[in-house]
């Protein structure tokens, strides 16, 4: 009976052992699962841009301003279209972006090589103008409508002094 109990808990060791040489390996190996996944549903690091397209990019925007105020010298109007409205607002924007992104590299040159917003928009006059005057009729209702608020405001203030 004392050998059939020592083969009993060698048996039993035995299978603990077999037990916990599986749990590592299977933590292990889920571990390794686990590092493998996270790095692969890390999203790819964005490149940096250079200079140089960045410059590509603006020079690009610049040329489509060109392009409006040359359609405008061959074809003079009083408006500009929605959807040149729509273009130039886009076209501000792309520009101050990389401004703004050469300015964070480091590598903004200034005058006379590079170029603020408001200088580009300077050099095209028509389309400065009729951008201006498209802007001015936008601001307009509202600001009639600010003037109409603080005209009743200040009637019915008026009225109030009145009474006493």
């Amino acid at each position: 009976m004392d050998t059939s109990l020592l083969i009993v808990i060698l048996l039993l060791m035995l299978l603990l052992i077999c037990f916990l040489l599986f749990y590592f390996f299977t933590q292990q190996s889920l571990r390794d699962i686990t590092t493998r996944l996270n790095f692969a549903l890390q999203p790819p690091p964005v490149p940096k841009k250079n200079s140089e397209s960045i410059r590509r990019e603006r020079a690009f925007a610049h040329d489509q301003l060109v392009l409006l105020e040359a359609d405008l010298a061959n074809n003079p109007r009083d408006d500009l279209t929605p959807e040149e409205l729509a273009s130039i607002d886009q076209i501000s924007k792309t520009i101050r972006t990389c401004i703004a992104e050469l300015k964070k590299l480091g590598d903004w040159l200034g005058l006379p090589f590079d170029f603020e917003w408001t200088d580009i928009l300077a050099r095209v006059p028509k389309v400065n103008a009729l951008y201006r005057k498209a802007i001015a009729i936008e601001t307009e209702p509202e600001n009639s409508a600010l003037a109409e608020e603080r005209q009743k405001i200040g009637n019915s203030t008026g009225s109030i002094s009145q009474r006493r």
